[in-house]
């Protein structure tokens, strides 16, 4: 969808990167631009680019019992926040966003009930999506080549506790209808999907990966990685057409008592061979972190201050600049029409030592970005 939109609005973007409003500059060392933040501090939040090259922010948390059910809209040429209205469920950490082709935005998960919802920036009106075969968190959605969503694992949502699920269904915007469809091979929560050059789902799960075939509605095992991540990490399709997974967590129980290990780790999975390869580490460990990647091939890596960029040709990992505001987890990073990153919330701290979403926003440009900065 991003492809669609580049033309229609390079004039606008060009337009944008000269008259930029900076509500304050990143000093200290910061590699990126302070704008306007969010007026609801939030994390677990989703971001999805619209196809008029804004972005829409939804749901999430606002302190760790405190899930959300407004959203806002960022609109880089002015740059400003306004109001995208309250769905009918709050929706905290662990529900889905995705675009669909008609331009709606489908919400999915992380509620009280099975119901789904659709976002219209047509209107800037929120509607019903109907109720869901399964009521999840923590699933996957992705929108497949012929229109509809495929909704993958997650947790149940009737249980108390982490009970993983393998139920996977398809929504189908035509119809509006939920339909199951077959499960995975082992159940799977707080994972990836990706959707791959030849229109088959690759889903990395924390033991093994799988693939799933629209056209013929069955999954078949793709490998395993040589890491176990059990959450927290980024599954990127590189333009060589490769898989590159990012850092997560290690489970691990025993007498050390360490129940999770954030990793710097990264794997390669390669399409053509089906083998899974150890690629190079990234500089610092990272958990629920997000992955870019750019016209060019490279993948920004966002997490805590310090940013770092992977070089798919020489598979390589090379510092890329500092924000001005930490941020632990959770927050979201979507690249602009114009090729910046717009950088939201994130989980921080308030003076009493409490959790609670950051309501800070930056903006970083790779075109800018030197070393030397």
């Amino acid at each position: 969808m991003v492809s669609k939109t580049v033309g229609r609005y390079f004039t606008l973007m060009a337009i944008v990167l000269g008259m930029s409003v900076i509500v304050g500059c990143g000093g200290g060392g910061s590699d990126t631009t302070e704008v306007i933040g969010i007026s609801q501090g939030r994390w677990g939040h989703t971001a999805t680019l619209l196809e008029d090259g804004r972005v829409l922010v939804v749901g999430g948390q606002k302190t760790a019992s405190g899930k959300l059910d407004t959203a806002e809209i960022f609109d880089p040429s002015t740059p400003s926040w306004s109001s995208a209205g309250s769905m009918a469920e709050k929706r905290g950490a662990g529900h889905t966003a995705t675009l669909l082709e008609d331009g709606r935005v489908l919400v999915t998960g992380d509620s009280d009930e099975a119901t789904a919802e659709l976002y219209d920036p047509a209107t800037g009106q929120w509607s019903s999506a109907g109720v869901m075969v399964w009521p999840r968190n923590w699933s996957t959605a992705t929108l497949l080549e012929d229109g509809r969503v495929l909704v993958a694992g997650g947790l149940d949502a009737t249980k108390a506790g982490a009970e993983p699920l393998a139920a996977v269904e398809i929504y189908d915007p035509f119809t509006g209808e939920w339909s199951p469809t077959s499960s995975m091979e082992q159940k799977n929560a707080k994972h990836n999907a990706v959707l791959m050059e030849d229109g088959k789902v690759m889903l990395v799960g924390q033991f093994l990966t799988e693939m799933y075939d629209s056209s013929t509605g069955n999954w078949s095992s793709a490998g395993k990685p040589s890491r176990e991540r059990s959450a927290g990490t980024t599954a990127t399709l590189l333009k060589n057409g490769k898989i590159l997974v990012t850092g997560g967590e290690f489970q691990r129980g025993g007498w050390t008592g360490v129940a999770k290990a954030p990793l710097r780790s990264t794997d390669s999975y390669d399409p053509s061979t089906g083998i899974w390869t150890v690629a190079s580490p990234m500089n610092e460990t990272r958990v629920f972190h997000s992955a870019i990647q750019f016209q060019d091939g490279n993948v920004l890596v966002v997490a805590s201050l310090e940013l770092e960029m992977y070089d798919s040709t020489t598979d390589t990992w090379a510092p890329a600049g500092n924000m001005i505001q930490e941020r632990d987890m959770m927050h979201t990073a979507t690249l602009l029409v114009d090729g910046r990153v717009l950088i939201v919330g994130g989980k921080g701290e308030n003076e009493a030592g409490r959790l609670e979403g950051l309501n800070a926003v930056e903006i970083y440009d790779p075109a800018t970005f030197t070393e030397e900065n």
